[in-house]
């Protein structure tokens, strides 16, 4: 993260320096006068304030980070929560949606505390710091639109039977450190089950520029490859452990990707590749994230 520009009210280390070395040239000559003593003391206390500000700026640094992932969390559990309230609500389902939202609620909670610890701090300080303002100012808007996403989760919640004192409820600090730390496990477990992939034409996969032509003479036999620079949002988003089957409703089909050719198998329906079935997912995308296949 790049640290917030700090415009400090006190002296500058270089300005300590230089009365450190005026009081050491002072008291060559002979022992400590009141006047050099008093540099020294104001020595101490500046050395001591800057210390102080120094101290208080890596807090809030740390803090703005733990703030942020508390932001990134919920975006997860929103996501997660919303995948879960399609459908049938079963006791299982239920629970989970009541978990999350409990967790988003501490995390909620938490983060605006420390919010108010740190302005309560800020304001204390002698630092006039503006980039630490405008921060703190930033992190609480992005919690107020947090906020507002999971009140109205919970109107639909309670709509749908659940009960208001589970949806409000709010955890113990061990409660939602445990919390935390399982949804942080998922979350992780997720990003490395989440896998890309695009069907499409030629023409659409050029343009889209998920690919791109190489090699061949006079626009003839070009080797198409996937871009190295492509967008994510090109791709639909799945979980390898969910996926096993891609559509292809066409009459050719090409792998642009590379994957073992034992790890997959193209089905046929009538006169048509139907769909893509994977039948070994981890050997599948071992090689790669991506899969595009070209149509036709």
């Amino acid at each position: 993260m790049k640290t917030p520009v700090i415009r400090s009210v006190g002296v500058s280390k270089a300005g300590i320096a230089a009365i450190v070395i005026a009081v050491g040239f002072a008291s060559c000559s002979s022992g400590p006068s009141e006047g050099e003593v008093a540099a020294r003391n104001e020595v101490e206390r500046l050395q001591n304030e800057l210390q102080t500000r120094d101290s208080l700026i890596g807090e809030m640094t740390l803090s703005f980070d733990e703030i942020e992932q508390n932001i990134a969390l919920m975006d997860d559990r929103e996501k997660v929560l919303g995948e879960n309230a399609e459908g049938e609500l079963n006791m299982d389902k239920r629970g989970r949606m009541v978990k999350d939202l409990q967790l988003m609620n501490g995390l909620m909670q938490e983060s605006r505390d420390r919010i108010a610890e740190l302005t309560e701090r800020l304001d204390k300080s002698k630092i006039e710091a503006r980039g630490l303002r405008k921060k703190l100012k930033d992190l609480d808007n992005m919690l107020a639109s947090r906020d507002s996403s999971i009140a109205g989760m919970k109107e639909e919640l309670l709509a749908r039977d659940f009960k208001i004192e589970q949806v409000n409820e709010q955890l113990t600090s061990i409660e939602l450190e445990v919390a935390k730390r399982e949804a942080i496990i998922e979350q992780q477990t997720n990003v490395m089950n989440t896998v890309y992939y695009v069907v499409g034409t030629t023409k659409e996969l050029e343009e889209s520029g998920v690919v791109t032509r190489s090699g061949g003479l006079i626009g003839l036999g070009k080797t198409a490859s996937m871009s190295g620079d492509v967008a994510t949002d090109k791709f639909k988003e799945v979980d390898m452990r969910q996926t096993n089957r891609v559509p292809l409703g066409a009459k050719k089909a090409h792998l642009v990707t590379e994957h073992p050719k034992n790890s997959y198998t193209i089905v046929e329906q009538g006169d048509e590749l139907a769909y893509l079935e994977i039948k070994d997912p981890a050997a599948f995308w071992k090689m790669s994230k991506y899969m595009v296949v070209e149509v036709k």
